[in-house]
């Protein structure tokens, strides 16, 4: 019997199925596993004192909540860190992990700013934290 028909089926359906698996992340970590990253980098942010729970300005919420700025947000929380601690601390890596995860559409507006300012920092970056574990969340659920 010759196997040659079969060979051009399956790189047929291969070549079919391709499409849909293009733009999309290879690496995907469990659900369990990016609530373990999150949760760490919130345990280290509370394990340092922070002054009182100031609230952010809505401008600053609506640029953290919004999806299309995950990544650019990220990035700007990435190139932060190095403020308050080097490329090899825990939040910084556990960041980094995120990236490929997040998608890259245009950004709807411009991503957050964060300046040299620890309090800023730490209350911008729960907030994102919040807002990325609910589109993780979503997206392994659908």
């Amino acid at each position: 019997m010759n196997s040659f028909p079969v060979l051009h089926f399956l790189l047929l359906l291969l070549g079919l199925q391709a499409p849909q698996v293009q733009g999309r992340s290879l690496l995907t970590y469990p659900p369990q596993q990016n609530f373990k990253m999150i949760s760490e980098i919130i345990d280290i942010l509370n394990s340092s004192p922070s002054p009182a729970e100031e609230t952010l300005d809505p401008n600053e919420t609506n640029t953290l909540l919004n999806t299309t700025l995950l990544r650019p947000n990220l990035n700007a929380f990435l190139n932060a860190t190095k403020y308050f601690y080097s490329n090899e601390s825990l939040i910084w890596k556990n960041l980094k992990e995120f990236l490929p995860l997040l998608p890259t559409p245009t950004p709807m507006g411009e991503p957050i700013s964060i300046g040299n300012n620890w309090s800023d920092f730490q209350k911008k970056l729960k907030k994102y934290l919040e807002t990325l574990d609910n589109f993780l969340n979503f997206k392994n659920n659908h």
